[in-house]
């Protein structure tokens, strides 16, 4: 069943995307302020690493770390890891909007925070922003759910050199994202904010209700 993009736009016009850095922080000040309700894309994945299906989810259902004679996701070429990552979140985005749509019935605001296939969802997102982080203190692993170093780290099987190029490979696959604007955000009028390590999340959290006309 194919459900037309003006369909869920209407649906969902009550739902504010959050893409980019730093959006986790900011969908839980907006939701202290507003009374929002939060939906994280990580917890779907999650959901959805359950249930998936071969047939619908192929790359959800690959196990790579086999396929590639590796212990850990860490030490897959960082290519293979950006490649895997965008085809996953192709896959995830029918079942994200899947959820949002029972969600958006029930609550008043809903914002979307995590990542997701953004140019299918700004097709049908009424109000979305990209967060560009261009500060130089963050750092991708320094979330909890974000892990898997330490485990590296702590492996007797490996040397100090091989330890430190997994680490390095790793950070490899995950940095610069941060400070980069996509050009679809521009083509498709998603707007941006920037913001770097002088600016408080909370000055962040205004800037980005203002864009999505909160009061």
């Amino acid at each position: 069943m194919y459900i037309p993009d003006g369909i869920l736009k209407r649906k969902l016009a009550n739902v504010c995307f959050l893409w980019g850095r730093g959006k986790t922080t900011i969908a839980n000040i907006l939701r202290e302020r507003y009374g929002a309700a939060v939906y994280s894309t990580d917890d779907a994945r999650d959901r959805l690493y359950d249930i998936a299906d071969p047939s619908e989810q192929p790359y959800l259902c690959r196990d790579y770390n086999e396929e590639y004679g590796v212990r850990s996701f860490w030490e897959l070429p960082a290519e293979v890891i950006a490649d895997r990552e965008q085809h996953v979140l192709r896959e995830l985005t029918p079942f994200v909007m899947a959820e949002l749509l029972p969600l958006a019935e029930r609550n008043a605001l809903v914002i979307c925070e995590g990542d997701l296939d953004y140019e299918a969802a700004a097709q049908v997102a009424t109000c979305a922003v990209w967060l560009r982080n261009l500060g130089t203190k963050f750092d991708w692993f320094d979330r909890p759910d974000h892990g898997g170093l330490e485990g590296i780290r702590a492996r007797t099987d490996l040397t100090p050199e091989e330890i430190e190029a997994i680490v390095a490979n790793a950070y490899r696959a995950v940095s610069g994202a941060e400070q980069i604007l996509p050009e679809w955000t521009a083509r498709l009028g998603v707007p941006h904010i920037d913001w770097d390590d002088e600016v408080t999340p909370e000055q962040t959290a205004r800037e980005t209700a203002a864009l999505f006309g909160l009061g």
